[in-house]
């Protein structure tokens, strides 16, 4: 398994679920080279979401995903291209005011925060536009609709 997952007695994810989610990040992993990589998923309350945010961005506000990557020598030791937290609250009213499936979001969100561990980010126009195919396409592959398009 490529992705480690832990949860907290807010969610409880089934095991297809789980499943698609190992299966989503080894794909993306593999497209990029990372074989052998592993990621860490965390899902979290929302104050543990602001702690985080607040901590490492500054920012003292909840929010759906953040990317944590680990040190060259953490990655050469143990494999592990870094951390994901996602924040359960935030994202099932997110999902719900996108009206869009939770577990659909889900597998966005954590495409979209494993692409940041591979150095992607949004910043620019240009960084954006490649960063959000990338995502689209892998989803794709999972039968998921373009999130940004919904």
């Amino acid at each position: 398994m490529r992705l480690n997952i832990s949860t907290n007695h807010l969610y409880k994810l089934s095991k297809e679920f789980e499943n698609r989610l190992n299966l989503l990040a080894e794909h993306i992993l593999l497209d990029q080279n990372k074989d052998e990589a592993k990621v860490n998923l965390k899902f979290v309350s929302s104050k543990e979401m602001i702690q985080l945010n607040k901590e490492f961005r500054k920012q003292d506000l909840d929010t759906n995903v953040l990317s944590f990557l680990a040190s060259n020598d953490i990655q050469m030791i143990s494999g592990e291209l870094g951390d994901i937290a996602m924040s359960i609250p935030y994202i099932q009213k997110e999902s719900q005011n996108l009206n869009r499936d939770l577990e659909d979001h889900m597998m966005h969100l954590l495409a979209h925060g494993i692409l940041h561990l591979l150095g992607f980010d949004h910043k620019k126009d240009k960084d954006a536009d490649m960063m959000e195919a990338k995502e689209i396409k892998y989803l794709e592959f999972f039968k998921i609709a373009n999130p940004y398009l919904i």
